[in-house]
């Protein structure tokens, strides 16, 4: 034998130590015993059984798990199947028929709120405004008509709240919407808000018959208003 290989015929004190190791935790395991401790279940192989003709798994491990979340999750999700599906089972021309019923009740709720606002029953006004915004939510002038109820009956900040929707969300340039929040924001002792909505409302409707209508309605804003 090589002096190199010398090694070979020599004990190795790594695995004396390895193997006083493993004898310490089995003594340790004896010592403690299993008093007090539930006994361990014998582990159930799940492929006992299983042979090249047969592949029926007689054991399964048994979890206890919530299925409620699941069931819920089930649940919506073929809620949206069925919302989508129908939606695309409609054609456009069922969706156009459709928005146009919209509109027309929407109509008739607008009609019944401007009438109520001649009557100076401003509630009832800002009532049908709302009505008819739950069939049509894209109308700048149902929320201006409503806002302007709203100022009537002195609750500003909501009427800010339609104006700004209108400004921000559907029509950036609308002269009414402009012109409203400017007297709501007067009325909130908002001055230079008030200067910045009329120099904008000027700024973005330059024709004459719209600055005609702006100086009207700085005109009547005094008295009427």
């Amino acid at each position: 034998m090589d002096a190199d290989e010398s090694f070979l015929t020599h004990r190795s004190l790594l695995m004396d130590v390895m193997k006083h190791l493993d004898d310490l935790q089995n003594a340790n395991k004896m010592d403690t015993g299993t008093k007090g401790k539930e006994e361990k279940k014998p582990e159930v192989d799940p492929s006992e059984g299983v042979t090249n003709t047969n592949f029926t798994v007689i054991a399964r491990d048994i979890r206890k798990k919530s299925s409620r979340y699941f069931k819920r999750v089930q649940k919506m999700s073929n809620i949206n199947q069925i919302s989508f599906m129908r939606q695309v089972d409609v054609s456009p021309k069922d969706r156009a028929e459709a928005r146009r019923d919209r509109e027309i009740v929407a109509d008739s709720f607008r009609r019944l709120g401007n009438e109520e606002y001649r009557r100076t029953n401003y509630e009832k006004a800002v009532y049908f405004y709302s009505k008819a915004i739950q069939y049509v939510s894209y109308s700048p002038v149902l929320y201006c008509n409503r806002a302007l109820a709203r100022i009537k009956k002195r609750e500003f900040k909501l009427a800010l709240f339609d104006l700004d929707y209108v400004i921000f969300k559907l029509d950036p340039i609308h002269l009414r919407a402009w012109l409203y929040r400017a007297g709501a924001l007067a009325r909130l002792n908002n001055e230079s808000e008030f200067e910045i909505a009329i120099a904008n409302a000027r700024l973005l409707n330059r024709s004459p018959k719209d600055q005609k209508y702006i100086d009207y309605f700085l005109e009547k804003f005094k008295t009427e208003f």
